[in-house]
């Protein structure tokens, strides 16, 4: 690879068809990846020690010599030490592994200890290339249902925007979607301990079959109650005796779409029901108006429902 592109690259200068060259060209080998690694130290040494051309006055000869050693060592300790702390910063630093599901699916994934997840419909989780040889952490963004491999050495931990949930070996589901402040963690086997980012030093353990919520700016610990409504790992959608605007809430984290509800009436009454994921929306809905009645229509282009 020319060396020319290469820097250019690393200024941000190529253009998208050479910048796809060199991604191509990194990925082709271990050796060519090495060998981009090498030349980035080498391109943010330089970027350290500077490329400006000193300015020498006239000195008798043996001084010019003696600057001029003195200069290229100092330059060349520079660098020297640059590609240290560089080699230093790259081993220590964590690649991470994504998974991302679309609105209206699901997927199962198995960790590098064994731990199963479930991924709910517009979640994602991440977590570390180190994961299980120094910690089980992982980030969570939307709902996952867990079975914890058992470790009491190293306890699994998931990381929401504002809560943490620990655990060593056990049955748990966390909801924790980032467009809402709404966060809960469900208990079904073991034991968990959830803290939160509001209240440092302060933990809620929980008990199997019972739930902590976060509720008018407090958690709160109950019991699960309804079980069905942790269906989604089946591919249901599923309520008992709740109210419209909580169920069509469940549509928008499913279907990631905006409900808009212009009928507040709609909210006098409960409902029981269980719908497949699949189905999509559109069906969900058509469903409920057997035993409500509104109407509804759908602007694809700014994905948002209004129902009257």
């Amino acid at each position: 690879m020319n060396n020319d592109l290469l820097y250019r690259y690393f200024m941000g200068t190529v253009t998208p068809e050479e910048g796809m060259a060199v991604k191509q060209w990194v990925e082709a080998s271990e050796d060519n990846r090495k060998a981009f690694f090498r030349e980035r130290r080498m391109f943010d040494a330089m970027l350290l020690v500077g490329n400006e051309a000193p300015v020498v006055k006239r000195r008798p000869v043996l001084r010019r010599l003696g600057r001029a050693v003195l200069k290229v060592a100092s330059v060349a300790a520079l660098l020297f030490f640059a590609v240290l702390l560089y080699d230093s910063y790259t081993e220590k630093r964590d690649t991470f592994a994504v998974v991302s599901v679309p609105a209206g699916q699901r997927t199962h994934i198995t960790l590098p200890d064994g731990t199963g997840v479930w991924l709910n419909a517009r979640s994602e989780i991440r977590y570390s290339t180190s994961y299980n040889d120094s910690h089980r952490d992982v980030a969570l963004e939307g709902e996952a249902y867990f079975s914890v491999a058992k470790n009491k050495e190293l306890p699994f931990i998931v990381h929401t925007r504002n809560f943490d949930v620990k655990a060593t070996g056990t049955v748990f589901n966390v909801q924790a979607y980032p467009e809402t402040n709404d966060f809960e963690a469900a208990l079904f086997e073991g034991g968990v301990d959830v803290s939160s980012h509001y209240a440092p030093g302060r933990v809620w353990h929980l008990t199997p079959g019972n739930k902590v919520s976060w509720h008018r700016r407090r958690l709160v610990v109950s019991a699960i109650g309804n079980e069905d409504s942790y269906q989604w790992r089946a591919g249901f959608i599923s309520f008992r005796d709740e109210r419209l605007d909580a169920i069509l809430k469940q549509f928008e984290k499913s279907f990631g779409i905006r409900i808009n509800i212009h009928n507040r009436s709609l909210f006098e009454h409960t409902y029981t029901g269980k719908f497949r994921q699949s189905g999509g929306v559109d069906y969900a809905l058509r469903v409920l108006q057997r035993d409500i009645n509104f109407r509804y229509s759908k602007d694809d282009e700014h994905e948002s429902i209004d129902i009257y």
